[in-house]
């Protein structure tokens, strides 16, 4: 099918092209200039006729195609004026009715092609490209310093309506300019909401963050993260988790997004349920190495005799262990102090509206460990020595999908917090809620790195291939601090607690008037064209040739509205493109003749050369390097 869809891309492309000439040959003809020819394809003709006076080519290339009429090249000695029924020797106002042809073609078929889109119902996009909800926060960046985090809502950024995340991609990649985002934080607990209000500079805050994150670096969109299927070797086989089920909490923090959701998992800290005089609670500790704590030789003595009794034969300092002294029925009597203050400051740091980041006090006595009853304080270490996750999802019947402009409104309209309260709360209590209403705790989980999963040999071989490659990549890094960020993001990667599952998004319908897509690819063209003239974007991130045809097969590999979009998009960009007042473009020969009627004489053939030629250099340049830059990215994806 893959083989399929690139010829459909090509011939989609193609076809764009064709069109466009085919504007230019019968205005043309409509003139009165005399075309010499026109070839459907590119490349040596495989069949010629005539008809009317124009020899007609199909080439073997059935890609495009092409218009030639008299005049457009030099004939002899002769002025290109001169040339009888030559294009040249027509009026300025007719030549600019055929070169603006071809352009309006283009500009016409994407605007009806938008409009195909609207009334065949609209396109199928994922949840995630029209949220308002933001799902991950960088921990470094001024928005999480501000208190912003996973589930907050954005209402507006630059003084407009808030669409989409697109919308700061766009400023971070194409604007030069300060943008006011504002929106609420919310807490789904106490169901309140509180205004915020921040400037993001791109110059600033959006340059020079990871690329590999979905939007600038601080911000993700929300996901619905509904559940598709099992890698091999899954810690999750076991849990209860069934396909279609949406995970909406995990210890102890609502969910937004995947990133946030291996954040969560990958946190060192340990869903304790604790006894508080008559009250029962659940608390997130911090889950340390007994290295980083600052305990006497008494306690450590003690810590090494609840070792033994928990039959674990590590090291005492590479055991984990929560930073309180307790007696060995696990009552709290004080908080341990750490090896350095800040990172005491930095773990116990609490996450803004969790209600479940609650230091212990002393005469609190520890129930249970990850949802597991303890007894004693050797049963409590040996429970922390493997991470334990608990999981709510939740589980209902198919629903419609639902607008793009709806999606936000339904993402968690159908929670039951109460019942969710009730469930989470039940954890390590010996009476947990497995279900209520469409919410089910599911069997608690074992995350494991990727690397220890139930692979077969093949597979271990590609990891480590895959591993060798990323080593031999970030050593070809000239720049010391980001070679040394890479070797430390890929050496997090590599033990990275995962579950071993394929997550999906939901589907949205996104079906806005015509007009409304037209406005915004042309919006889009104009702000790429600013930053790239401006220079504030890097040449690097445009599509050539071979990356629109990638762009159009995607298209056609999701469906024939999504495929159309995409030509209609691109043949926008290719009508509006071809305006530009640059030689050699229809746009640059629009030029050419007003400045024939401000001089009220045509220019000289060498005159035109002089200003073409240049142009025509750097025309191929360009073309060659972003062509160059399409094989790079293709090359990097296969292989």
């Amino acid at each position: 099918m893959g083989l399929i869809y690139l010829v459909l891309a090509a011939f989609g492309l193609g076809f764009l092209i064709f069109i466009h000439e085919l504007g230019h040959y019968f205005v043309a003809r409509w003139r009165g200039m005399k075309v010499e020819a026109f070839g459907i394809g590119f490349g040596k003709p495989i069949r010629t006729w005539e008809h009317k006076g124009v020899k007609w080519n199909l080439c073997w290339l059935p890609f495009g195609g092409y218009v030639k009429i008299a005049g457009m090249e030099k004939q002899g000695d002769l002025e290109p004026h001169e040339i009888k029924e030559g294009f040249f020797s027509k009026t300025p106002w007719a030549r600019i009715q055929v070169l603006v042809a071809g352009p309006l073609v283009n500009i016409v078929f994407s605007f009806l092609a938008f409009t195909a889109i609207w009334l065949a119902g609209g396109r199928l996009k994922p949840f995630a490209e029209f949220t308002h909800r933001i799902g991950w926060v960088d921990a470094d960046s001024k928005l999480y310093a501000q208190g912003i985090r996973p589930g907050d809502e954005i209402v507006s950024y630059d003084g407009a309506g808030f669409k989409g995340f697109n919308d700061l991609l766009y400023a971070s990649f194409l604007d030069n300019k300060p943008g006011d985002l504002k929106g609420f934080e919310i807490d789904y607990w106490t169901e309140t909401k509180r205004p915020f209000d921040f400037i993001i500079d791109p110059t600033q805050d959006l340059k020079g963050m990871n690329p590999k994150l979905h939007v600038l670096g601080i911000l993700a969109p929300a996901g619905y993260l509904i559940f598709d299927k099992y890698f091999d070797g899954s810690p999750m086989a076991g849990s209860g988790i069934q396909k279609g089920d949406r995970i909406f909490w995990v210890d102890g923090q609502l969910v937004f997004s995947q990133i946030q959701m291996m954040q969560v998992i990958n946190e060192p800290r340990a869903l304790l349920t604790v006894q508080r005089k008559d009250k029962i609670f659940l608390s997130r500790i911090p889950r340390l190495q007994i290295r980083d704590l600052r305990i006497s030789d008494l306690t450590k003595a003690e810590l090494i005799d609840w070792q033994h009794e928990a039959g674990l034969s590590s090291k005492i300092d590479d055991l984990y262990f929560v930073p309180y002294n307790m007696n060995s029925s696990g009552v709290i009597s004080s908080a341990f102090s750490y090896m350095g203050e800040d990172s005491e400051e930095r773990i116990f740091e609490s996450t803004p509206r969790s209600h479940f980041d609650i230091p212990l006090r002393a005469g609190d006595q520890i129930l249970a460990v990850d949802g597991a009853p303890i007894k004693s304080t050797f049963d409590l270490m040996q429970k922390l020595q493997d991470r334990r996750v608990h999981i709510v999802v939740q589980r209902e019947p198919t629903r419609a999908r639902p607008l793009w402009k709806d999606a936000d409104s339904q993402f968690d309209s159908h929670i039951d917090w109460d019942a969710l309260q009730r469930m989470v709360f039940s954890i390590g209590t010996g009476k947990s809620i497995e279900e209520v209403g469409n919410l089910v705790l599911l069997q608690p989980v074992t995350p494991k790195p990727l690397y220890v999963f139930g692979q077969d040999p093949d597979k271990i071989a590609w990891y480590q291939d895959r591993l060798k490659d990323a080593k031999e990549q970030i050593e070809a890094i000239k720049d010391k601090e980001l070679r040394a960020l890479a070797e430390k993001e890929l050496q997090d990667q590599g033990h990275q607690l995962k579950l071993g599952i394929t997550l999906l998004d939901r589907g949205v319908i996104y079906n806005p008037p015509p007009t409304t897509l037209f406005y915004d690819v042309f919006r889009d063209t104009g702000r790429t064209l600013k930053a790239l003239v401006t220079g504030y974007l890097n040449p690097k991130l445009l599509q050539g040739p071979i990356g629109i045809v990638q762009v159009i097969q995607y298209g056609w590999s999701v469906g024939i509205k999504e495929a159309i979009y995409w030509m209609g998009m691109i043949s926008l960009n290719l009508g509006i493109l071809n305006l530009l007042p640059i030689p050699m473009l229809d746009g640059g020969y629009i030029c050419f003749s007003l400045i024939e009627v401000i001089r009220k004489k045509p220019m000289k053939s060498k005159t035109m050369e002089r200003l073409i030629v240049p142009f025509l250099v750097v025309i191929i340049a360009f073309f060659i390097y972003v062509t160059y830059n399409d094989l790079s990215r293709l090359f990097h994806r296969f292989f």
